[in-house]
């Protein structure tokens, strides 16, 4: 048996896998799906948001306004993995609070899902920003059943 498994750990590194448990590999022949990362969220514990996959619903909204609006809504400091990509999207992280006075920000919680930050502009009108699970801010949007149904 050992020396089947040598074999096939041979075969896995020829094609760029490497086993660090000989046993891994008869684990993976009793497997019926494999979930992988190859975009480092696991390896290295950094989250990369795809510009591309972002889908604005509301017209004459741009897709910048939106991450604009996230990052807004994210922490600027002891950022966690999410907000860090956020933020990360922006050309200057900075951009996240210029021109704003911030008046509170609601960290994320298990109950709420989401965080949010209450602002002003620089024309003195209040906003909030709100980032979270799909659920919690389709709540807060009253989005009609047809937006609904394209997030989920």
């Amino acid at each position: 048996l050992s020396v089947t498994m040598a074999i096939g750990s041979h075969r896995l590194s020829q094609q760029g896998a490497i086993t660090k448990r000989m046993t891994a590999i008869e684990e993976m022949a009793g497997m019926d799906v494999l979930c992988s990362d190859k975009t480092g969220t696991l390896t290295l514990n950094k989250l990369t948001v795809d510009r591309n996959l972002i889908e604005v619903f509301a017209k004459g909204v741009e897709k910048d306004y939106v991450i604009l609006l996230a990052a807004r809504a994210s922490r600027t400091e002891n950022q966690d993995a999410i907000d860090a990509a956020i933020v990360g999207m922006l050309a200057d992280p900075k951009e996240a609070r210029a021109g704003i006075r911030e008046v509170h920000f609601f960290p994320f919680n298990p109950v709420d899902k989401r965080t949010a930050l209450t602002y002003i502009d620089a024309n003195g009108n209040w906003h909030r920003a709100s980032k979270g699970a799909p659920e919690q801010i389709l709540t807060l949007c009253g989005c009609k059943e047809d937006v609904k149904k394209r997030v989920h």
